[in-house]
């Protein structure tokens, strides 16, 4: 693109919603193609330089009304009885067990539950799976072990439990407080479970992190901001405030004419990301915010950088649906690939001895630097002009140089001694869009080939 396509495209779009990119980041899977993966595969893309990351995916949720709470597009499925949970566990160990002869002891610096609803399994089972986990690893000292879920399962029996099977941060999805607005999405829940659930992970020595979400039905700015100073009165080590996320066939896409414009949405998140960074919390990224003196655990987290820095993180999902992402080696370029995310064609690949992989995209070098452009304006990391040099060879400012002229025009983009770039103003709020614009002439490309890239995954050897 040239400058003058980068303010049309802004200027066409300013009055939508921003969406998102936080699935799968660059290319879209609508442009991943079909087909196996092997283990060989895995172990010629796997760099040892790049610390490990595993991510485990439990889909069960409570069941909800509207379903998946009238908007998740996530690989989920209703919970409907503890023999399915403990029927899928079995073949979590399956898959988990296939990368053993991978992976067996090599360090993992970060675990990551994720869901679905991961807090639904029964306490005794937190200890288990991490049992499994290392069978097959060496958790790094300091590791971080992410655990999320939803705040009504938050209960003391299960918190201890996950405190004793070695989780040191609890996630609560609480997605709105006050009773007026959780009752759109259908949950049975409380503000006084979030405020208990942050409480007893503090008790148990585990950092806390509380999920909300503005551009809501009937939400206001004052309901955010007030939202946010029963939390920050608590001190969890982040918040995260994100737009509401209106795609594909959920019910409040349907419904969206009732909901906030981008313009009040843009206001609501704005002021809200106001009020945490006077109130002692720091912007590290477009959507999270950390303590800035935490009294336990580090400042950042490290599953933020670990997703986000591609050039130095690996990143291995198991579990129905879940995501894996190899930046790859000199000698061979990486995949981000995503699991079956239907139960019988999980259960029927592992079965057959195979990773159960629906479907996955294999990475060109510009596509390597698109998503580390993507994930820099995101924040944690930053955008650093010197970094994009050691691992690309290449001048980031001219590189991006239309957009970035663009986007300073706007008042969208600040660079700090011509190395650190980072977004700001209301260009936080339209951070997907962005990201979308500068993926925009690749994405062009990727239609254009799109029936011959569906066919199948390529086949890759291991040398």
């Amino acid at each position: 693109m040239n400058a003058n396509r980068v303010r049309r495209y802004f200027q066409e779009r300013l009055g939508q919603q921003p969406g998102t990119k936080i699935q799968y980041g660059h290319p879209s899977p609508r442009f991943w193609k079909r087909g196996a993966l092997e283990l060989a595969d895995v172990c010629v893309m796997r760099n040892k330089d790049r610390k490990l990351m595993l991510y485990l995916h439990i889909p069960f949720c409570p069941q909800t009304d509207p379903p998946a709470c009238g908007f998740c597009l996530f690989a989920r499925e209703d919970f409907r009885g503890y023999p399915a949970v403990t029927h899928y566990l079995d073949y979590l160990k399956r898959e988990l067990d296939m990368y053993a002869t991978i992976f067996e002891g090599e360090d993992l610096h970060c675990i990551y539950f994720g869901g679905g609803t991961p807090n639904i399994l029964k306490a005794r089972e937190y200890g288990v799976v991490m049992d499994w986990i290392r069978a097959i690893f060496r958790i790094a000292p300091g590791a971080e072990v992410t655990l999320e879920g939803v705040p009504q399962l938050f209960g003391d029996d299960r918190l201890s439990a996950m405190a004793e099977a070695g989780v040191t941060r609890v996630s609560v999805g609480a997605q709105q407080l006050q009773d007026h607005l959780i009752k759109y999405s259908g949950r049975h829940q409380t503000a006084e479970q979030v405020f208990d659930t942050v409480k007893k992970s503090h008790e148990l020595q585990m950092v806390c992190n509380v999920d909300l979400i503005c551009g809501w039905f009937d939400q206001t700015e004052d309901d955010l901001v007030n939202d946010l100073r029963e939390l920050v009165a608590l001190r969890p080590e982040s918040i995260v405030v994100h737009p509401l996320t209106l795609a594909g066939p959920s019910h409040f896409a349907q419904e969206k004419a009732r909901l906030p414009t981008a313009g009040e949405t843009c206001r609501t998140f704005l002021r809200g990301r106001r009020y945490l960074e006077e109130n002692g919390y720091w912007g590290a990224s477009y959507t999270d915010y950390m303590l800035k003196d935490p009294p336990r655990g580090p400042k950042e987290v490290a599953y933020l950088r670990y997703y986000r820095d591609i050039m130095r993180y690996d990143r291995i999902g198991v579990g129905y649906g879940a995501n894996s992402l190899l930046a790859g080696t000199e000698q061979r370029m990486g995949m981000t690939w995503r699991n079956m995310d239907n139960t019988i064609s999980y259960y029927g690949t592992i079965d057959a001895g195979k990773l159960p992989v629906l479907e996955g995209f294999e990475f060109t070098e510009e596509d390597i630097r698109l998503l580390y452009i993507m994930k820099g304006l995101e924040g944690t990391p930053f955008l650093r002009s010197s970094a994009y040099a050691q691992d690309f060879d290449r001048d980031l400012a001219s590189d991006c140089a239309p957009y970035f002229e663009v986007l300073s025009e706007m008042g969208w983009l600040e660079s700090l001694d011509n190395d650190e770039y980072r977004v700001v103003n209301d260009g936080v709020f339209y951070t997907p869009m962005i990201q979308r614009c500068i993926a925009d002439d690749r994405n062009e490309e990727l239609r254009r080939a799109a029936p011959k890239r569906m066919e199948s995954l390529p086949q890759i050897h291991a040398v």
